[in-house]
């Protein structure tokens, strides 16, 4: 576990996935809702605390954001935020995930209606997927969230997972010709 504080108001902790596994979480499980979620998140601003050796004052609003890290950690970033001349009587915690683009390559259109046709048969419909062509080939972005093994295998039974992150993202984006910018597997999926 790694605690820095880049800002006054800001604390990362950087999650090995030795140290999620002895937290008792993965990041799919993290959701501010699930009391093991909360409990784990006071566990890491005390640690915090300790380690800055300074008092990290939780009781105006929060934002909390989860970052999927390499290997099965974690980064969390804890932001303060700054309070409107208001008192607030509860303390209100914002929990914010995020999503990783996962972009697949299929060869043929007939490979990505087959491969629609499975993610609706199994029903992993991702809530965000967009598609792009360049030729004869076409590339779908997906986001991936709980679920995603499943909808992994589907896609790549038909297709070729060729990256994940934003950047491979933004490039599709910007090289390839859109045909659909939301909710494009589930218009295929319609069409299979």
């Amino acid at each position: 576990m790694k605690i820095e504080a880049p800002e006054k108001n800001k604390i990362v902790v950087r999650l090995t996935a030795d140290d999620m596994t002895k937290l008792h979480i993965t990041y799919e499980e993290m959701d501010y809702a699930n009391i093991e979620t909360r409990r784990v998140i006071w566990t890491l601003l005390d640690e915090a605390r300790r380690e800055l050796g300074r008092d990290i004052d939780p009781s105006g609003r929060m934002l909390i954001e989860a970052l999927p890290a390499s290997e099965g950690g974690c980064v969390l970033q804890f932001t303060v935020l700054e309070q409107e001349n208001k008192p607030q009587p509860l303390r209100h915690l914002t929990m914010k995930k995020s999503r990783t683009p996962l972009v697949y390559e299929f060869s043929s259109a007939q490979m990505l209606l087959d491969a629609a046709e499975s993610v609706k048969r199994l029903g992993v419909l991702p809530k965000e997927s967009e598609l792009y062509r360049q030729e004869h080939s076409y590339r779908l972005i997906v986001s991936a969230t709980e679920g995603s093994e499943l909808l992994n295998i589907a896609l790549s039974e038909f297709g070729s997972p060729c990256a994940q992150g934003e950047l491979p993202a933004a490039f599709t984006r910007e090289h390839w010709q859109s045909v659909c910018k939301s909710h494009a597997l589930e218009q295929i999926s319609g069409m299979a």
